[in-house]
């Protein structure tokens, strides 16, 4: 059976108005199927970026950091919805799916073993779900965010010059065949995915 592969970027600021897990609770009574969720890194992230240059932290140090940040959002929504599982590769996606339960991924495994993908904070992780959107051949990839989107920022370097995703994320969304949509809040990735 050919999947129709959602992959939706719930950003790690979503989390700190408590959006997040409203919206793992309602994509938990969504009909919508073969979902994979990619968290932000949030005020997790944020520590590391403030402890590079205190730390001297190299890139590689960082990113790696930067990575179990996103690991430790996932395991604080996986809290909030008993259908989502932690989950690092295509085997636990669909192991995931056979038990309908909806994998939320830890990215560290497959993104360090991935040579096209720099250790920088120009790579966050709208970018990394960019990635695996195409990895997993998805169809679609969703970046639900927190703040009001620009009006003129309708392409990927429309969004990108305006500081709404990273500077590598029109890179690595040329040129995929899966449709990607950026959205704020809740509601409109609900409708979004309806």
């Amino acid at each position: 059976m050919m999947r129709s592969i959602s992959v939706i970027k719930i950003g790690g600021s979503l989390a700190r108005t408590g959006a997040a897990p409203q919206l793992l609770r309602k994509l938990a009574a969504h009909p919508v199927r073969d979902v994979i969720i990619v968290p932000g890194g949030g005020e997790f992230a944020d520590c590391v970026r403030a402890a590079q240059p205190r730390q001297l932290l190299s890139e590689q140090a960082a990113h790696h950091m930067a990575l179990l940040a996103m690991h430790m959002m996932a395991v604080a929504m996986a809290d909030v919805a008993p259908d989502f599982v932690l989950a690092e590769s295509t085997s636990q996606f669909e192991a995931a799916w056979r038990d309908d339960k909806t994998p939320i991924w830890l990215p560290a495994p497959l993104v360090q073993a991935a040579p096209e993908i720099p250790a920088s904070w120009d790579v966050t992780s709208d970018s990394l779900a960019a990635w695996l959107a195409g990895e997993v051949s998805a169809a679609r990839l969703l970046l639900v965010k927190s703040r009001v989107l620009p009006g003129k920022a309708h392409t990927a370097q429309g969004l990108v010059d305006a500081g709404v995703v990273d500077p590598c994320f029109a890179r690595f969304v040329a040129r995929r065949p899966y449709s990607w949509t950026v959205v704020t809040g809740v509601e409109a990735a609900l409708q979004a995915l309806s």
